[in-house]
């Protein structure tokens, strides 16, 4: 059975490492680099399930945490402050981009809808009169969040 002192290391290291992970997925998500999210949302979870499995010991032994100088209990509690304000900004982070790419889709789907139904910037006779051609349309993304 691990000492008190141990399991406040061990849950430590994991909110540094999640927060280390999270502060990385912000960077991914505000420079739009949603293809390389994959490997460190697998990552993130891999994390998050073991901070929730060290803190539900902990909520259940609430002796292990007591009994830690008052010291590094400080150092826990804030070291928890911290992750939780890292989380918030994750949480905020992925909500923001999440619109941003309904957004896109959005703006996407409704062009190819305009597209479909024809030009509406030529006369009717000039419609008419041509067959209709695929067109290239230039799109360009700012790659910031």
């Amino acid at each position: 059975m691990m000492e008190p002192l141990e399991k406040a290391a061990v849950l430590m290291t994991l909110m540094k490492r999640l927060g280390q992970v999270m502060d990385h997925e912000r960077a991914l998500l505000t420079s739009l680099r949603l293809d390389d999210l994959k490997e460190l949302q697998e990552e993130k979870a891999a994390l998050a399930e073991a901070y929730e499995l060290e803190m539900q010991r902990l909520r259940t032994e609430p002796r292990t945490f007591a009994a830690l100088d008052v010291g590094v209990r400080e150092q826990i509690e804030t070291a928890m402050r911290r992750f939780q304000d890292a989380a918030q900004s994750n949480m905020q982070a992925l909500a923001a981009t999440q619109t941003v790419v309904d957004k896109v889709v959005r703006n996407i789907a409704d062009g190819l809808a305009r597209h479909r139904r024809g030009p509406c910037y030529q006369a009717p006779a000039e419609t008419t009169a041509r067959p209709a051609s695929a067109q290239v349309i230039s799109v360009a993304f700012n790659r910031k969040l």
